[in-house]
């Protein structure tokens, strides 16, 4: 079976508030079984408008407040995470694993899976390893990383936290800095304007 890198996941962005919330709350759980469970039982439902998953928060908050009929509410269950994930990696992974690593009965020992499994939820792939410290997802005293970081998860990339940002520039100018944050929220502007803009 081929990977393809290029699969997108259905599941909804999140706003920054939202995304820590669910962090924190994943790391009180102390097994990968649970925070699979949790994952499925509370933050599983995603969004079709005409046939094309919907993942924008805000246009999703729109379009349910005017009650457009044509936006269309499901949960993902163990089926399509696991065809999902069958797709984006190109390796075996049964619906009745899934359902094992939730009760857990099974371990899961293949990272490409791991990642594959946070790519869909849209969450950072270490909080599906229960044997990395709580520490690392703490808040970052660095202003600008935490700015960035927010903006960043605005934008949909989850694959680091602030404490990555902020050791990553943390020999960078205050003028480089500046430049990245000032970079990252043009970027963020222009996603709004290009969201709120009725002719897109």
């Amino acid at each position: 079976m081929t990977p393809s890198t290029e699969l997108h996941s259905p599941m909804p962005r999140r706003r920054a508030a939202d995304q820590e919330k669910l962090t924190v709350t994943l790391l009180d759980l102390d097994t990968f079984g649970e925070r699979l469970t949790y994952l499925f039982d509370h933050a599983s439902t995603y969004y079709v408008l005409r046939g094309d998953p919907l993942v924008d928060p805000d246009v999703i908050d729109r379009l349910t407040a005017e009650g457009d009929p044509d936006l269309l509410t499901f949960t993902a269950r163990p089926p399509l995470v696991a065809q999902w994930v069958r797709d984006r990696t190109g390796l075996p992974l049964a619906e009745q694993a899934i359902r094992n690593f939730r009760a857990g009965i099974r371990q899961n020992s293949r990272p490409a899976i791991t990642k594959a499994l946070a790519q869909f939820w849209r969450i950072h792939p270490d909080l599906l390893d229960p044997t990395v410290p709580a520490s690392d997802f703490a808040p970052s005293d660095d202003e600008v990383a935490r700015k960035t970081h927010e903006l960043v998860t605005e934008l949909g990339f989850v694959g680091f936290n602030a404490r990555d940002i902020a050791s990553s520039i943390g020999d960078v100018s205050d003028a480089g800095r500046e430049q990245l944050l000032q970079l990252v929220e043009g970027i963020a502007r222009a996603r709004r304007a290009a969201r709120d803009d009725p002719a897109s």
